[in-house]
């Protein structure tokens, strides 16, 4: 008897059974959820680029993409390549994309946003809001609305329904989550108002019910509407929040008028940002509890989403009830085929996301295309396209075994080469495997494991304990170069680039990383200089808060804290400050150390500390040598991070 086609079909039932959502039909109960990788074009169309982008996630198997939130007004625009739904521009490249993801077997649905109160001024025009309550990213006050504003952002929403519906797109959703502006008008804490739009819950919720009421007569019932909302808004210092009974409330009246085809729950707003983008430190699926309340209330879908990464966690949030669909964005960012491998029964080889924001979140938030640390394609399939097979297979040798190595040596091997890769640790992850060790950042593991895995598929040889020496290369047709970085004093030299030698006294003193690998000691009470910030820094403080053989641990940062800017583009600065403050951990702030003499150390405003049992410096790491004019990716090349390196190596390997 042959195997089922689809086993992953029968074996999660519920996640691959279809779901009438208005007057359209999902196939399965997956979807890729509304979020913004800044992917349109410059002047706010959609492009190849994102077109792409899209269609890659509908060939996967989801059975509808989100494309992102579009301001429906002029007024809620705030940075360049955002979606101007408010133009009729925007049609042939909606269309477009309509097309295609209609050809891949899905649905298309973009989310209808305005900003409120978190659009800054400096974007063209004074924000607006219920309420003058002022902006928690922005802090900036805005123009509480009259209502002829009202009117007029409520007829924005319905143009810019129209517009989706006449470039043949299947749904919209209606931004109401967060403190954006409907979901500030729903709140009875940012809306202040005593007119026909605030005070009572009719009332708050008036705006949007005007705005679905005006949507569905405009586009006559062809086109599914929903509802985006947040269970609760998150504001820590404000008991009288915006909470779950609130919210339920606010969707049950919207649901016993028929005015939405589905809810979509998330949490959080711009008071508790990482809420609504969860790190890895967060709980697996961790609104699905929320979620459930809803569900238990209303009579139409309810999406959920935050931090579902596998089969067996939608198959028991949708089978449970907790949720009937599962929004997965940083999901299929990382892995556009999840729904397809799942359904084939080839979960073992889905490419995992790490939920680390490092390559999705922190580079939209620079004014950069976001992407994926572990997929380097996410983001820019029309540049790259697939991998092809080359002309002629090749025998291919990669030196180092990190995310550089190992992304060269499976791109290699996909595109028909014979591959050997040599790694002169007895296990592969390079400085990636010393993240994943650390407390905090276990799954960053499961990256590492992934393309452990991939390369025993493709056949790649592994050798580990193997270190060449780059006089006498391996014979191969191409030889590729991944050895990464060192441990180095290169971050003294951003601040301080007279000292050539370092700073004075700290010549032998153990590296960070070094400490971490278990190849110096740390013992007693522990200074660490630190001159480097982020995350090599904030994951040898964990290491050495569980180390038990260690007592108090002092640093001296130059910065303000230890996390750097990295850590606000992740959303784990403040998680990582608030662990320290209830440890062990002493941070001397705005300080740089002069030298260091007999354990103890002199700071460059005269003051001295110490002794100390353990000095150890974090300051920075220093390229590898290879050979001059090789083939190269990653670190070795400078070091920069893992997203370079797998990017480096990528691209690297499409060219052999």
């Amino acid at each position: 008897m042959s195997a089922p086609k689809n086993p992953g079909v029968t074996r999660y039932r519920k996640l691959f059974s279809p779901l009438p959502l208005g007057p359209k039909t999902l196939k399965n109960r997956i979807i890729q959820p509304g979020h913004s990788l800044r992917l349109g074009e410059a002047d706010g169309t959609v492009g190849d680029r994102l077109r792409a982008y899209v269609t890659a996630r509908a060939q996967g198997g989801a059975a509808m993409v989100c494309m992102e939130s579009a301001p429906v007004h002029r007024n809620s625009h705030n940075y360049e390549h955002q979606l101007v739904i408010y133009d009729d521009r925007i049609v042939p490249g909606l269309a477009a994309t309509a097309d295609a993801v209609h050809r891949a077997d899905a649905l298309l649905s973009l989310i209808l946003w305005h900003g409120g109160h978190n659009v800054s001024h400096l974007d063209g025009q004074a924000a607006v809001a219920p309420s003058p309550i002022p902006s928690p990213s922005t802090g900036e006050t805005p123009v509480a609305l009259t209502v002829k504003g009202i009117r007029e952002i409520v007829q924005a929403h319905v143009d810019a329904a129209v517009r989706c519906w006449k470039a043949g797109l299947d749904a919209v959703e209606v931004q109401t989550a967060t403190d954006y502006l409907y979901g500030a008008f729903l709140s009875p804490t940012l809306n202040w108002r005593t007119d026909a739009y605030g005070g009572s819950l009719e009332n708050r919720v008036r705006i949007v019910a005007e705005t679905l009421e005006a949507i569905r007569d405009a586009t006559k019932g062809e086109i599914a509407v929903g509802l985006r909302t947040s269970a609760t808004h998150a504001i820590a210092t404000d008991p009288n929040d915006y909470g779950l009974t609130d919210s339920l409330a606010a969707m049950q009246w919207l649901d016993g008028r028929g005015l939405t085809d589905w809810v979509s729950v998330i949490n959080g707003s711009h008071w508790s940002f990482p809420e609504l983008i969860a790190p890895m430190s967060h709980p697996r699926g961790e609104h699905a509890d929320l979620a459930r309340a809803f569900t238990d209330v209303l009579t139409v879908p309810v999406i959920v989403s935050g931090r579902i990464r596998t089969a067996a966690e939608a198959e028991h949030i949708v089978a449970s009830g907790a949720a009937d669909i599962v929004g997965m964005a940083r999901t299929l960012i990382a892995d556009p085929d999840w729904p397809n491998k799942v359904a084939a029964g080839d979960e073992a080889r889905i490419r995992p996301c790490l939920s680390c924001n490092q390559g999705c979140l922190a580079f939209a938030v620079q004014h950069l295309a976001g992407t994926c640390i572990v997929n380097p394609v996410a983001g820019r399939e029309s540049d790259l396209g697939p991998i092809d097979p080359a002309p002629t297979p090749k025998r291919i040798a990669v030196i180092g075994g990190g995310p550089a190595g190992m992304e060269a040596a499976r791109v290699a091997a996909l595109r028909g080469h014979r591959v050997t890769l040599y790694e002169a640790e007895d296990h592969l992850g390079g400085a990636m495997r010393l993240a994943a060790d650390s407390p905090y950042r276990g799954e960053m593991a499961t990256a590492l494991d992934w393309w452990t895995s991939e390369l025993a598929v493709l056949g790649v040889t592994v050798k580990t304990g193997s270190t060449v020496d780059p006089t006498a290369p391996p014979d191969a047709d191409a030889v590729i170069w991944a050895v990464g970085a060192v441990p180095a004093i290169t971050k003294v030299w951003q601040r301080r680039p007279h000292l050539r030698d370092g700073i004075p006294g700290t010549a032998g003193l153990p590296m960070g990383r070094d400490v971490m690998t278990g190849a110096a000691p740390a013992s007693g009470s522990v200074l660490v200089i630190d001159e480097e910030g982020g995350w090599p820094t904030v994951s040898l403080l964990d290491h050495l808060v569980e180390d038990p053989a260690v007592g108090a641990v002092t640093v001296v940062t130059p910065g303000e804290d230890v996390c750097g800017v990295a850590l606000d583009h992740t959303l784990e600065r403040a998680e990582v400050l608030a662990r320290f403050r209830n440890s062990t951990v002493r941070v001397l702030r705005d300080s740089m150390v002069a030298g260091v003499e007999n354990g103890s150390v002199d700071l460059t405003d005269g003051s001295r500390l110490g002794p100390y049992a353990t000095i150890i410096l974090a300051t920075g790491t220093a390229s590898r040598g290879y050979p001059a004019d090789a083939l190269a990716a990653g670190d070795c090349i400078a070091p920069r991070g893992i997203w370079a390196a797998t990017n480096d190596a990528h691209r690297l390997a499409r060219t052999l």
